[in-house]
């Protein structure tokens, strides 16, 4: 080796030869892939896991800032005079591109300048340095410049598309992972529009979103929360043991009869209950062919040994609804109590083993009565969303969803009674869905299935499998039902709408969806009440159960779509129009008759409802008295907006110059402003007496009428001018939660608990039922609790705590 070769290992004695200039970009160095040395490059542009922004050059951001001389140096000038000249631009909130390992991020017109040069290189600095005596770098940097003067001229548009249609920024902001939203101590505050508690999730249309708006009581539920000693919280500690006291004589899950026909009552009660279901829900919600249904409940009377186990559970539940409305004097027939054994045996016949012999029609059937049953006897009603589900998907197991000129040939009995079942189940899953502020999960192009026709019950026969029965115009045991299918396409877009948990719809969208909604519901109430075309039932218009049942099937979505925007009205009058609407369709709820009860009727409402003799046309008032689910619901919802609106009222009328609950000065309403106010008043002390006689008629959780009494404390305070509100509130509180514990001992004494009840007066709490198996020992274990036909209520706060699992149904579940 000679001496040139030994002087080539010296780095001191002969300088190392620079290398040429890379002019790929980063990312196709990176990933050693040809490149183009376009920008962005075709490799950048294909890749599936890189942002087109990822592509850069290194080599050109040092280059830029050497290159001040050359062929090109008066075009860089000038593309730096035209971004001088230019106006400034305003500062627009660019999220970063994420970067894998070395990625270097597309430059930025706030950090690209002509002087500046890329953190991104670093071993080839000395590369870099000899770029300039490459024939074309000075073209590169003019090309890089006029990118970025594209880009600047890019995002001005864009802020000017921004700005013309009202978004806060061009670029949504980075979304931040799982981990890092759980990571923040602070968090992301759920949205003001849902619910969630501990493992219940409460979306845009439940009713408790409508709670959140007294902020006045809520406060005040807070500061008792604190103090537990409290007299109000003591008192109402000897509710709930009255309450539990009444819970253990409730029957429970685990049944003793190995048949089911031995809990058949006797005929005369059997018969009551089954005309009650049928001139009542049936006439709605068609589920059964009722000359059929009455042939084959003869039939088991005659022979019992004969009926299916299909039939006997359909009578079961037939006769849990019908409970609802037994109105002789017999005080041992009560939903909550004479209905728990029958819901319980169709759930435990339906989850049975061999499940695939019940997935026919016989099957769907008595999952929809089931879930009407617990629904309105208020077992377990809260959850029938989830069931809903279930019974969904059997019925498209069975190939309801598919109308049957699509299946194979069948009689027209077949056809219509599969048409009446699925329009049933529609109606079920949507109005369960907006009880649990859940989406209804179908669309309408999950099924092709026509609506039913226009028939009476009399007119087919499943003997005449070839007749054609003759469609009417008139008035049939099917028009309510098609009423409300016809609607059913615009109320499943208010309920998706509602409960979308990704956005929200625009005032436009609420008025369009509205403005449909009422269209539909009065050409369907012009039509059914036309007595042009009477039916050959006899019957010429629907009943008064059937006008109450649509009306608040109806108006529950008005209000629920409504009422969001009633409440800003507060402060913008352009949503006015849906305080208005709020308000009617809340009166509708309460007071379908548009009439309200007389001083004779409260004072009835204090005796037992078992010992009156009403009329048939009280019907639905007898539902309210028990029903949860849709009708409790509803109800709650109404009366809240109700009471808001009266909260609004006298908080517009108050003097502007004088601070909130200064002086009591008269108010500056008009006469009709206060018409309009009394007529509030006695909606909202009717449902006070509704919410009493609940208690009384079985239900034992007090916080609703508790809750409510409060509400209405505080606005007759605000009505008289009062400096504490607080303390009307906290009167009114003590008096409600005092009648509500003479209530409940009235209740317990009445089920033979007097020794119970002595024990709870000497404050002995839940000691008393420590020997009963129920509870087991010290409370109870969770595998005998959930035997109750209520979960018991353990919550020892006062009032309204967003509900859950325990409380809710607890609180919601009768205190209406």
């Amino acid at each position: 080796m000679d001496d040139t070769d030994l002087l080539s290992y010296n780095g001191d004695a002969v300088p190392r030869k620079r290398r040429r200039p890379a002019l790929a970009c980063d990312q196709c160095r990176r990933r050693k892939v040809k490149c183009d040395q376009k920008m962005p490059c075709d490799q950048c542009q294909r890749s599936k896991n890189l942002s087109i922004h990822a592509c850069s050059y290194a080599h050109i951001h040092a280059a830029v800032g050497s290159s001040s001389t050359g062929p090109h140096a008066s075009l860089q000038s000038q593309q730096q005079s035209q971004l001088s000249s230019a106006p400034p631009a305003p500062i627009i909130p660019i999220p970063q591109v994420t970067q894998r390992e070395n990625c270097a991020a597309y430059p930025s017109p706030s950090t690209a300048n002509v002087s500046g040069s890329s953190p991104h290189v670093d071993d080839q600095g000395s590369d870099i340095a000899g770029s300039t005596r490459n024939a074309n770098r000075d073209h590169q940097s003019a090309a890089t410049i006029q990118a970025l003067v594209d880009r600047v001229r890019l995002l001005e548009k864009k802020l000017s598309e921004s700005t013309s249609t009202n978004s806060i920024s061009c670029f949504p902001p980075p979304r931040r992972g799982p981990l890092e939203v759980l990571d923040d101590p602070q968090g992301s505050p759920a949205p003001a529009s849902e619910t969630f508690s501990k493992t219940r999730f409460f979306g845009k249309s439940h009713w408790m979103n409508c709670a959140k708006e007294f902020e006045m009581v809520c406060n005040f539920k807070h500061r008792l929360a604190v103090d537990n000693n409290s007299e109000i919280s003591r008192m109402m500690d000897r509710c709930k043991t009255l309450a539990r006291a009444a819970k253990i004589r409730r029957p429970i899950r685990q049944l003793d009869y190995p048949d089911l026909k031995d809990l058949i009552p006797p005929r005369e009660t059997a018969d009551e209950l089954v005309k009650g279901y049928l001139r009542t829900f049936e006439s709605v919600y068609r589920i059964l062919h009722v000359p059929t249904f009455q042939q084959e409940y003869l039939q088991f009377w005659n022979s019992p040994q004969s009926a299916s186990q299909s039939f006997v559970v359909r009578l079961l539940l037939v006769m849990a609804i019908g409970t609802c409305f037994y109105q002789r004097p017999d005080s041992s027939i009560a939903p909550r109590t004479t209905a728990a054994p029958w819901i319980y045996a169709a759930q435990e016949w339906l989850g049975a083993p061999s499940e695939k012999s019940r997935v026919n029609i016989a099957a769907v059937q008595v999952h929809c009565l089931l879930l009407l049953a617990r629904q309105n006897c208020a077992i377990d009603g809260d959850l029938a969303w989830i069931s809903a589900g279930s019974l969904l998907r059997v019925a498209m197991y069975v190939g309801l969803h598919r109308d049957p000129q699509y299946l194979p040939k069948m009689p027209v009995f077949q056809a219509e009674l599969r048409r009446r079942l699925w329009a049933t189940i529609l109606e079920i899953l949507l109005q369960s869905s907006m009880d649990a502020g859940g989406s209804p999960l179908v669309s309408l192009d999950d099924y092709d299935c026509e609506p039913p026709s226009n028939i009476n019950d009399q007119d087919m026969s499943p003997d005449e499998s070839t007749a054609v029965p003759c469609v009417t115009d008139g008035f049939t045991n099917t028009s309510v039902q098609i009423a409300l299918i016809k609607s059913f396409p615009i109320r499943l877009q208010i309920a998706k709408a509602l409960n979308d948990i990704c956005s929200e719809p625009s005032y436009d969208e609420v008025l369009r969806l509205s403005s449909e909604l009422i269209a539909i519901h009065r050409d369907n109430s012009h039509h059914l009440f036309n007595t042009a075309h009477p039916s050959q039932g006899g019957a010429t218009q629907p009943s008064v159960f059937q006008v109450q049942s649509v009306s608040i099937l109806i108006n529950r979505f008005l209000l629920a779509l409504h009422h969001p925007f009633a409440v800003k009205a507060k402060t913008d009058p352009k949503y006015y129009f849906s305080r208005k609407i709020c308000m009617d369709a809340a009166l509708h709820i309460l007071s379908p008759n548009n009439r309200t009860d007389n001083e004779e009727d409260d004072a009835n409402a204090t005796a037992n409802s078992n010992t009156d003799t009403r009329p048939h046309g009280n019907d639905f008032e007898c539902l309210k008295l028990h029903a949860g689910g849709l009708i409790r619901g509803s109800i709650i919802y109404a009366q809240f907006a109700i009471s808001l609106e009266l909260i609004y009222q006298l908080q517009e009328d108050r003097p502007a110059f004088f601070p909130s609950n200064t002086f009591p000065l008269p108010s500056p309403s008009s006469s009709a402003t206060q018409t309009w106010r009394r007529e509030l008043h006695a909606v909202t002390q009717n449902y006070m007496r509704l919410t009493m006689r609940r208690i009384q008629m079985g239900e034992t959780n007090v916080k609703g009428y508790t809750f409510s009494s409060c509400i209405l404390a505080q606005i007759k305070a605000m009505e008289a001018g009062a400096l504490e509100v607080n303390a009307y509130i906290m009167e009114a509180a003590k008096e409600a939660v005092d009648q509500c514990h003479t209530w409940l001992k009235e209740r317990v004494k009445l089920q033979g608990g007097s020794e119970v009840e002595m024990k709870d007066d000497e404050g002995n709490s839940l000691n008393s039922y420590s020997n009963n198996n129920i509870y087991g020992d010290g409370g109870g274990s969770s595998d005998n609790e959930s035997q109750r036909i209520e979960w018991v209520d353990l919550d020892s706060q006062f009032l309204l705590d967003i509900p859950d699992s325990w409380i809710f149904p607890a609180w919601p579940s009768g205190n209406l």
